[in-house]
């Protein structure tokens, strides 16, 4: 098997974990998982069907997840995978068809960042949806290559803007800015999904400032900078994280730098 099989059969694993048993999709464990979520059952057994693949590899992987935080390997690892099994359990929870599967597999070293991210799945539960990214190579969506959106006006954008803070003091403030320097905002309540969607042209960027989003998600980052879209985090460097389970990602991803730039300038107050 190579890693692009065993990445492809975790994400059929996981979808059909959900898919198979939608009757217990609003049933809770009770717990949280260490990023601070409250967890469904669906959560949990969609990651234990994605890891009992990787783990029947004869790749060694090390695997970091939403649910269980970090697994090591039973040998050195050749990879790390860090997957989000179920984005938008919310969603699930309440019967609104926007959720998605994503994972990525990094060659192990004791410096990955996510700049060394060598593929990326991501797939949507409801939706004829199905993308990878490839270092170095693109993206493709149900096979077919795809490209971020050429360059817009900001006053002519769509965008996705993560919203799911409370709305005082600055937040409130930055977000009243930024979205009144688009022309329009749509949210799914999936980050994966809506930065495949800003990969695929569909979204102008999506925008997630929260400072609280755990670093699983990174498949979506990498998608839009495979895609030829640019993202940049809070400070407006050039997005890139290390993948400590304990930072959170903040970020502008959008199809181009100068619409990035643009929107975190707006979300600051710059002029």
């Amino acid at each position: 098997m190579t890693v692009r099989q065993d990445l492809m059969s975790a994400v059929k694993a996981a979808k059909s974990a959900v898919l198979d048993n939608l009757d217990m999709a609003k049933i809770r464990t009770g717990n949280s998982n260490p990023f601070g979520d409250k967890t469904l059952v669906l959560d949990q057994s969609a990651e234990d069907s994605a890891i009992a693949v990787l783990e029947s590899s004869d790749i060694s992987y090390m695997i970091l997840t939403e649910e269980k935080g970090l697994i090591q390997a039973r040998k050195r690892p050749e990879y790390l995978v860090v997957m989000d099994p179920i984005d938008g359990s919310t969603n699930l929870e309440r019967g609104i068809p926007l959720c998605s599967v994503g994972i990525s597999a990094i060659p192990y070293s004791d410096t990955m960042t996510t700049d060394d991210i060598e593929l990326s799945i991501i797939e949507s539960f409801f939706t004829k949806e199905f993308y990878v990214a490839e270092k170095g190579k693109g993206v493709s969506l149900n096979g077919t290559p795809i490209k971020a959106a050429k360059e817009v006006n900001h006053e002519d954008a769509i965008i996705s803007y993560d919203t799911k803070k409370p709305m005082r003091d600055d937040f409130g403030e930055s977000s009243l800015r930024t979205l009144d320097y688009v022309y329009d905002m749509r949210r799914t309540g999936s980050n994966l999904l809506d930065l495949c969607w800003t990969a695929s042209g569909a979204l102008d960027a999506m925008i997630d400032l929260r400072g609280v989003l755990p670093i699983v998600h990174a498949s979506g980052t990498h998608m839009v900078f495979e895609a030829g879209g640019f993202v940049i985090d809070r400070s407006g460097n050039r997005f890139k994280q290390d993948f400590d389970m304990n930072k959170r990602m903040s970020f502008v991803a959008a199809s181009n730098e100068t619409l990035a730039r643009g929107l975190l300038h707006a979300f600051n107050g710059h002029e």
